[in-house]
């Protein structure tokens, strides 16, 4: 991919390119873990998106993948991440997976990912991007109606939700394991909030990590 690296920067040396800009702004958040900022740049986004937005796969914004479907900003991704609290080896149920994008980082963090898509053309444009992204072996892209989780591989260290919700499906929960966080998007009126849930020996910790703006899950 010597043309993604001559467009988008990394090259040794060369001029600093719009994956390089993107990265150097990124890592003066210090909401972003170290661990998520380089799951980002282990991750070739260009491959992500579709071929009409290359040229701005790194700038920081959502950008349409489909009918009703986007590939989340990297600032975004980065601190989806970075809540999760990911180690590697832990097992990954991703709802909402898009593209692969954020299935890929999560490879990319060593974790055991299961994405499920509910559009069977975009859970198949997956598979063959993180094909090319070679994170395939990392991740089972299943094309599915993430309402019901997917219980065949469960219970599940970590459960991602990539879509907006009004509330979660007790599904999910009963998916998650012990000690196991879920992090989702918390639909509102203007704007979403981003909540993580902690299974703990005394119940469900509910916390909320900051704002941002999903598309609604389709229901």
């Amino acid at each position: 991919m010597s043309w993604a690296r001559d467009l988008f920067g990394g090259n040794g040396g060369g001029p600093e390119g719009p994956r390089d800009r993107l990265l150097r702004r990124l890592r003066r958040d210090s909401r972003l873990s170290p661990d998520a900022l380089d799951a980002i740049a282990r991750v070739a986004r260009e491959l992500f998106v579709p071929a009409e937005h290359a040229e701005v796969a790194y700038e920081d914004v959502a950008l349409e993948i489909g009918p009703s479907a986007t590939i989340s900003a990297p600032s975004m991704v980065a601190e989806m991440l970075s809540v999760m609290r990911l180690r590697p080896g832990l097992s990954v149920l991703e709802i909402g997976g898009g593209s692969g994008y954020a299935a890929a980082t999560l490879a990319a963090l060593g974790a055991r990912v299961i994405a499920l898509e509910v559009q069977p053309d975009l859970a198949e444009q997956a598979r063959r991007n993180l094909s090319a992204a070679g994170f395939d072996e990392g991740v089972e892209v299943v094309a599915a109606d993430g309402r019901g989780g997917w219980p065949g591989a469960a219970p599940y260290d970590r459960i991602l939700v990539s879509a907006s919700v009004d509330a979660i499906p007790n599904t999910w929960l009963d998916q998650l394991g012990r000690g196991g966080i879920l992090v989702y998007p918390e639909a509102g009126v203007t704007e979403d909030l981003l909540v993580r849930l902690t299974r703990t020996d005394a119940g469900l910790k509910r916390e909320i990590m900051g704002r941002c703006r999903f598309v609604r899950m389709q229901l």
